[in-house]
């Protein structure tokens, strides 16, 4: 039988985690943990897999530089003070919207149908 593993809403720009409706840093969940096993409350397994999910996207986190159009950038600017989040907030997920577009998934699949070509041995005749 298949096990689900429990997936979180993470705030890389904050470095937190929500768990049960709650924003969470890695000294947040660490802290509960703490508390809970000096309680003698062993259950404690959802506080750690928050924090390993945390830790570990953060570890994997990269950072890329962009240029953009001075107008595009206040556009982007403009949106992330109307939603009161982080303007890197807005680009990451511009950049997400466009990949589960259709335009995206039609340039990925022609990108990895030449690599599978390119992959392929020449058949000499």
């Amino acid at each position: 039988m298949a096990t689900t593993v429990e997936s979180f809403e993470l705030d890389i720009d904050r470095e937190r985690v929500c768990l049960d409706g709650e924003w969470l840093t890695t000294g947040d969940l660490t802290r509960r943990i703490t508390e809970k096993v000096q309680a003698g409350d062993y259950r404690v397994s959802r506080l750690s897999l928050a924090l390993e999910q945390l830790e570990e996207t953060l570890a994997r986190v990269r950072t890329v530089e962009l240029r953009v159009a001075p107008e595009l950038l206040a556009s982007f600017e403009r949106i992330a003070g109307f939603e009161e989040v982080p303007l890197t907030t807005v680009l990451r997920q511009a950049l997400v919207h466009y990949v589960a577009s259709d335009d995206a998934a039609r340039r990925l699949f022609r990108a990895h149908r030449a690599e599978a070509a390119a992959d392929e041995p020449e058949v000499e005749p």
